[in-house]
């Protein structure tokens, strides 16, 4: 209830400002003249648009509406009504031979529409001050039509230092994401999480950045014992810890980065034996780390742009990567120990032209298994599905882009190879390859 009433304090605010702005451009002769000749209120024209400006501060909305359509060749392990797809099901068979996850369907929703709006102050501490928020409506979990936060924080920047805190998207995400159509925007490729965050960054020179960041989880969270929740880590007491490097020169960029976590764990955990619960003896902890590297790539007349990612580690499910963690085989005064399950993830996208913009991406997972043996399926944690070998997408698209339109297809072909669990190594033997065909269709209207 208290995420639900903070969730509806946001959207007042947002309808809010939105509800402001839209009577200061509807306003009447006489209105205009009053705020003009008082100086409380001024309607100005700036580079993204209109602004509302005070003594003070100004206001910048901005968004979108946005309309998806999809089609899918069979079922699959999807949010928000289908929008943010991620892999194809496994097989699942009824009595009479009848691939129950077979069935075709398509949807045509709009509730990617979204709402912001960005606020510029007077200076603090000798430093510039931002401050956005920003929400859409496609919900998370299973409540995939509310009203969602999706970014709320303020920025403080000086001349080579700049200081953000507040909701905004987990470093791993980055600034180097695929431009395709679809919601998930590469996803279990591309890392998506955006979380409440303490981050730093210093411009050392033209070229050279290093940032830092502290992590909480909200919308976000770690899959495990007691499912997805926040409170493994705020019982843990201890954020998430995130260390980058990029630089940057003539279209090109080049970046590192390196991820720590450490989670508080339930000391007791029930696990499947002889198809009866048996609660087990566990550590009150798990701890891992992750890595990634990028690169970029804009010509100068900016009409080819590429760009690929890799990511390694174990235990990403907050990162909606396909891989967690499990209990150990491993006894030790009747207490079991915790092991991550790691995978490799990579992708490259590349896209050429202005109006007319043709791309492909490409996305490949291997899940490379344990640094001990697991003790059984049932106490291993990860996004997705523990028999999930590897998964692989080729996804070309087209789009035509307006000042304030865009219109795009796109059709993704992702196969995800299944078997069975290896409890000696956490990885998967005797695959075998399930294929979705996904073609979306957006059309969008931005202010």
């Amino acid at each position: 209830m208290a995420t639900f009433r903070g969730i509806a304090c946001v959207a007042c605010l947002v309808v809010s400002l939105g509800s402001a702005f839209a009577q200061e451009v509807s306003a009447t002769e006489g209105i205009k003249a009053e705020n003009a000749k008082t100086k409380k209120v001024e309607v100005v024209k700036t580079d993204e648009g209109v602004a509302l400006k005070t003594k003070h501060f100004e206001f910048k909305p901005y968004g979108f509406f946005r309309n998806d359509f999809y089609y899918d060749s069979r079922t699959n392990f999807e949010t928000a009504n289908g929008l943010f797809y991620i892999i194809p099901k496994d097989e699942d068979f009824n009595e009479e031979g009848q691939d129950m996850n077979g069935e075709s369907s398509t949807n045509f929703l709009s509730i990617a529409t979204r709402i912001g709006v960005r606020v510029t102050g007077p200076e603090f501490l000798k430093a510039k001050t931002l401050g956005v928020v920003e929400g859409d409506f496609a919900g998370c979990g299973s409540s995939p039509t509310i009203v969602r936060l999706r970014q709320a924080h303020f920025d403080l920047q000086w001349q080579k230092l700049s200081l953000i805190m507040g909701q905004t998207w987990h470093p791993m995400f980055g600034d180097v994401v695929p431009n395709i159509q679809s919601l998930a925007t590469g996803s279990p490729f591309q890392p998506f999480n955006r979380s409440p965050q303490i981050r730093l960054n210093w411009q050392m020179d033209a070229h050279n950045r290093l940032f830092t960041s502290a992590i909480w989880q909200f919308q976000y969270t770690t899959t495990g014992p007691n499912g997805g929740t926040t409170s493994y880590m705020t019982k843990g007491k201890m954020p998430e810890f995130y260390l980058g490097y990029d630089w940057k020169k003539d279209g090109w960029t080049l970046g590192l980065g390196a991820d720590v976590m450490r989670l508080s764990m339930p000391e007791t955990v029930k696990v499947q034996h002889a198809g009866e619960e048996i609660p087990v003896s566990a550590e009150d902890h798990i701890a891992s780390c992750s890595f990634d590297a990028y690169v970029q790539y804009h010509s100068p007349s900016g009409k080819l742009q590429v760009k690929a990612k890799s990511i390694y580690g174990g235990n990403m499910s907050h990162l909606l990567l396909l891989s967690g963690f499990g209990l150990a085989d491993n006894p030790k005064r009747g207490v079991y120990s915790w092991t991550n399950v790691k995978n490799s993830t990579s992708w490259v996208d590349v896209v050429y032209g202005r109006t007319w913009k043709f791309g492909l991406f490409l996305g490949y997972m291997k899940n490379l298994g344990t640094d001990e043996p697991l003790l059984n399926e049932s106490s291993t944690y990860i996004f997705g599905f523990n028999n999930l070998d590897y998964v692989y997408r080729i996804a070309p698209m087209v789009c035509y882009d307006l000042k304030h339109w865009s219109f795009g297809v796109e059709y993704e072909r992702t196969t995800a190879a299944y078997g069975k669990l290896n409890l000696k190594d956490g990885r998967v033997d005797d695959s075998h390859e399930i294929s979705n065909n996904r073609v979306v269709a957006i059309l969008m209207y931005y202010f």
